[in-house]
């Protein structure tokens, strides 16, 4: 009985302690007392934390189970789905840093790239040039980043063409979709069919800008590129990828 009352505080005092570590990193570089690099580096014993709450939950509940005894239910229960829900974030940011291509510039238009123009003023760390020429590995190999957008991303490269609609209802539907995403409208240019915003991560708030273009395509129809780019790192761990996909899947007619 004792060992599970253990497990079971135990777990809940160490999953305290990444939630503390984690709240400071993300406040720390919010705030700006800390840097990217740093709050990265804090989220490093947050993580560690948040997985000694789960291997502690776990023994309690391996001995609730095997005991059939409910010592410390309530206190590891809460460690147990707390643990789990802290460590998605985390755990997930390192499975897509693997996972994701590693660039911080996507574009559903990977040859002809929309450009940023009010966006272009503000001057991060990472260049507005998209280079799509540039080589990355990709299962293997060593291919473009063209390329790879393509292999990856064949619904996003897509040519978003064949929309029997004129430009100017696109542009608007487009708006509205960008509000409905929660996006910060920056610019929008009826005259020049372009709306730039921008967006920030959930717990550094690292920023992506983005801008949409739209194009006449034929005599009624309208063609539409996307393209959402860091400010910063060299790497957004699929973050911009799935920015277009959540415009796409809300981009309806």
């Amino acid at each position: 009985m004792r060992f599970q009352l253990f497990a079971a505080r135990a777990a809940l005092a160490a999953l305290a302690l990444a939630v503390l570590a984690g709240i400071g990193a993300a406040a720390g570089v919010r705030l700006g007392l800390l840097s990217d690099k740093g709050g990265r580096t804090l989220m490093i014993p947050a993580t560690a934390l948040g997985l000694t709450a789960l291997v502690c939950a776990l023994l309690w509940l391996k001995s609730a189970l095997t005991r059939n005894a409910g010592d410390g239910k309530r206190t590891g229960l809460i460690a147990l789905l707390g643990a789990l829900v802290f460590l998605y974030c985390p755990l997930s940011y390192v499975y897509y840093g693997y996972a994701a291509l590693p660039i911080h510039d996507v574009t559903t238009d990977p040859e002809d790239p929309p450009q940023f123009v009010a966006l272009a003023a503000i001057h991060p760390a990472n260049s507005r040039v998209f280079d799509g020429s540039r080589k990355i590995p990709y299962k293997g190999e060593d291919v473009t980043v063209a390329y790879a957008l393509h292999e990856k991303y064949p619904r996003l490269t897509k040519p978003h063409t064949g929309l029997l609609i004129s430009p100017q209802k696109t542009y608007w539907r487009a708006y509205e979709v960008v509000k409905d995403l929660g996006w910060t409208i920056v610019d929008a240019s009826e005259k020049d069919l372009r709306i730039e915003a921008t967006d920030q991560s959930l717990w550094f708030g690292r920023i992506s800008d983005i801008v949409i273009r739209v194009r006449q395509a034929g005599t009624i129809g309208a063609r539409i590129a996307v393209r959402a780019e860091s400010r910063e790192g060299d790497r957004d761990h699929g973050r911009n990828a799935a920015r277009l996909e959540a415009f796409f899947r809300r981009f309806k007619f």
